[in-house]
């Protein structure tokens, strides 16, 4: 009796599995996929626009108050609370000043001259990938079902650890169905906790903010209809207001006044300035930085170290650490740290993102595996044809040729193109959905699978040469993070076309493949 209640057990955990396992996995491949994009946002939103193609400054010696008074002698600026941001920060070489209610202004922190920056109705490449990773362009529909793909994911991460446990699987590719469930299994055995940890990270993120708001007016009897209102004093502490004394006061230079905090606080890596109270003689500077000794505490979004000076007198008003907060504040920090990644060097981003991507190669074995399964049950009778397996092919290997033609749109369509990032985002979903005919229309999925990683290939090395030749750029003097991401493009085309190539033409070649190897084996 026992034993049967146990092999029963064993036979709706392992279904409950394989139901969750294919009811979530094209969504999730998604978000990987675009999130492995998004890892790299910093250095993609630098080399999409040439306006950022400048050589890198050290910020204590840039002339911030000349650019500031250039700033506020249009009258419809505000003149308080003018956020500064500094090279370097989000992979920016330039400088921006801007208030919450205006356009901001950017400078080039080397000539001290106005930038044309091009805004996000010209170019829009970074920012749109990292919107796709998590459902933005479906809005509130997307964004939810996002988050809750996300929560599902968890569960399979759970109920297949349990598998792992109860079954003790051997891993041994004796055929199709034994590689890719070998495959699948050893990925996660290894890499669930970093894929659990940063799943749950964005679930919070997709599903708690989005219901924040219902949970807030039920929490408050409808006297908040916000998260802020019922947390944000704890996670959004405000200083008070300063009141002018409209007393004019001369300003001491902010980039001696940087030097200075650094020298207060030598741990910290400074990445804004906030000004208060410019040419008064109560006038504030906020020097907002990032302490890289101590990650998952602080990185820019709750727990915000700075040091504040006087900038008539240059005295000491506060040096906020990262240490000087609440326990729920580090909680939050610490949630969102494992998402947005605050801080990291190029090396530990390249580590994440090749986590995730053997965690998205994983996913897409996992599918195939329930596709072969299916496949054997008309293996002899019909030639297998399965819905499932046709937009499987489309979501996980058709999205990656419509990626690539975003990076090749984004330097040959012309910049002064009317509605530029709607054509661009257009020919990307066309592609996308072509891609989806086309593997209906190839009956052979893993024909189709070879066309489109070679197609991919093609197109992103492309990409590479587009903007070379249309932008007329010498790679010996091109800037190391804007090479570096023409580099990273040429490396991932050639590793397509190599998949690609080595591909086997049909189901049956595979087959052949692996007894070709057994063969050498004995």
């Amino acid at each position: 009796m026992e034993e049967s209640k146990s092999k029963l057990f064993k036979q709706r955990l392992f279904r409950l599995h394989v139901a969750a396992g294919i009811t979530f996995s094209l969504i999730m491949y998604i978000a990987i996929f675009f999130g492995v994009f998004a890892i790299f946002l910093p250095y993609i939103q630098t080399w999409e626009k040439p306006s950022r193609y400048i050589e890198k400054s050290d910020i204590t010696k840039i002339d911030y108050n000349n650019m500031i008074n250039e700033v506020l002698k249009n009258p419809d600026f505000p003149k308080d609370n003018l956020l500064i941001n500094l090279p370097g920060r989000i992979g920016d070489s330039a400088i921006s000043i801007s208030n919450r209610f205006v356009k901001p202004v950017v400078f080039n922190p080397i000539t001290s001259e106005r930038i044309d920056d091009e805004d996000k109705n010209v170019t829009n490449l970074a920012a749109f990938l990292n919107e796709l990773h998590y459902g933005q362009p479906l809005k509130l529909i997307g964004r939810l079902s996002f988050g809750f793909v996300a929560v599902g994911t968890m569960l399979l991460v759970i109920t297949g650890l349990m598998l792992i446990y109860i079954f003790k699987f051997r891993y041994k590719a004796k055929n199709q169905q034994a590689l890719f469930s070998t495959i699948h299994v050893k990925v996660f055995t290894w890499l669930f906790i970093p894929f659990l940890l940063i799943t749950l990270s964005g679930a919070v993120m997709n599903v708690g903010l989005v219901s924040a708001g219902p949970m807030s007016k039920i929490l408050t009897k409808n006297e908040k209809n916000s998260i802020d209102g019922v947390v944000g004093s704890v996670l959004f502490p405000q200083n008070k207001a300063i009141k002018k004394q409209n007393i004019t006061a001369s300003m001491l230079p902010l980039s001696q006044l940087l030097i200075k905090a650094q020298e207060i606080n030598p741990q910290l890596t400074f990445k804004q300035i906030k000004v208060i109270n410019w040419n008064d003689e109560t006038a504030r500077a906020e020097f907002i930085g990032y302490n890289p000794y101590k990650p998952f505490l602080n990185g820019g979004i709750f727990n915000i170290p700075y040091v504040a000076l006087n900038i008539h007198t240059g005295d000491l008003i506060e040096n906020k650490t990262v240490l000087n907060n609440v326990w729920p504040v580090f909680v939050a920090e610490t949630l969102f740290f494992l998402h947005f990644l605050f801080g990291i060097d190029i090396f530990s981003r390249i580590l994440v993102a090749l986590i995730m991507a053997l965690c998205g190669v994983a996913i897409g074995f996992g599918v195939m595996l329930w596709l072969e399964k299916k496949a054997k049950k008309f293996e002899g009778k019909i030639t297998f044809y399965h819905w499932m397996g046709k937009l499987s092919l489309a979501s996980m290997i058709g999205v990656i040729p419509a990626t690539a033609m975003l990076f090749v749109l984004q330097w040959l369509l012309p910049f002064n193109l009317e509605d530029r990032v709607l054509w661009q985002q257009g020919i990307f979903y066309n592609v996308w959905l072509f891609t989806l005919f086309w593997s209906f229309y190839r009956i052979n999925s893993y024909q189709a699978s070879k066309e489109f990683f070679l197609s991919a290939g093609v197109l992103f090395i492309s990409s590479v040469f587009l903007h070379f030749i249309i932008l007329n750029l010498n790679p010996m003097t091109l800037m190391p993070n804007i090479l570096g991401v023409d580099i990273s493009l040429i490396l991932f085309g050639l590793l397509l076309i190599f998949i690609g190539k080595k591909l086997p033409q049909s189901r049956d070649n595979f087959k052949l493949f692996n007894n070709s190897k057994k063969e050498n084996e004995k």
